[in-house]
């Protein structure tokens, strides 16, 4: 009974965040400026589908202008051109030695066009820009933050159980694992 209690308090708290949470109608234009500073901290990394490198892009950004203007088109529109979707897909082992004709051992990697992974971090800011100033990311998030990732939210699994037993504190962990069911 109690567990019901409890479910039924995790399940208002969480119904009320997100009730008074502000919503994201739209994204901010992007400027020239911020454009200019994105394509200059870019990697030289140049994909196949890449029309000019991404150095020669680099060196040129002056000239670059309308990049802005396609970009706040595909924001304020909410489409992507057909063009931003096109990727090189390859894949690669997960670890070296494995059969690699055995699609369970590989993984897939994209490599983006250029131009695709400007508007990639164009919106990528300003949805990070909104979940921070609306406070909607819970304070142990370690996926997709920067400096964050699964190292650190296992180290705090760990390090939580022995900081509670060190303060005298009784401490459980409990872990799943999950087998898929095996295919005939």
């Amino acid at each position: 009974m109690a567990s019901r209690g409890l479910y039924a308090a995790v399940r208002r708290s969480l119904y009320d965040v997100h009730r008074v949470a502000s919503s994201l109608a739209d994204f901010a234009a992007v400027t020239v400026d911020e454009v200019a500073k994105l394509i200059s901290s870019a990697l030289n990394k140049t994909c196949q589908l890449d029309t000019v490198p991404t150095w020669l892009v680099k060196d040129m950004s002056g000239l670059l202008s309308p990049v802005d203007l396609l970009i706040n088109k595909s924001l304020t529109a909410g489409c992507i051109p057909a063009e931003f979707k096109e990727a090189i897909v390859r894949t690669l082992l997960k670890r070296d030695g494995l059969d690699l004709t055995d699609l369970k051992n590989c993984r897939p990697v994209s490599n983006l066009p250029f131009r695709s992974k400007l508007l990639q971090r164009v919106v990528q800011a300003r949805l990070q820009a909104h979940l921070d100033g609306s406070s909607l990311l819970p304070g142990w998030q370690s996926a997709n933050l920067r400096l964050h990732s699964t190292k650190t939210a296992v180290t705090k699994v760990f390090s939580d159980p022995l900081i509670a037993v060190d303060r005298g504190q009784m401490s459980a962990l409990c872990s799943m694992i999950y087998h898929p069911p095996s295919t005939p």
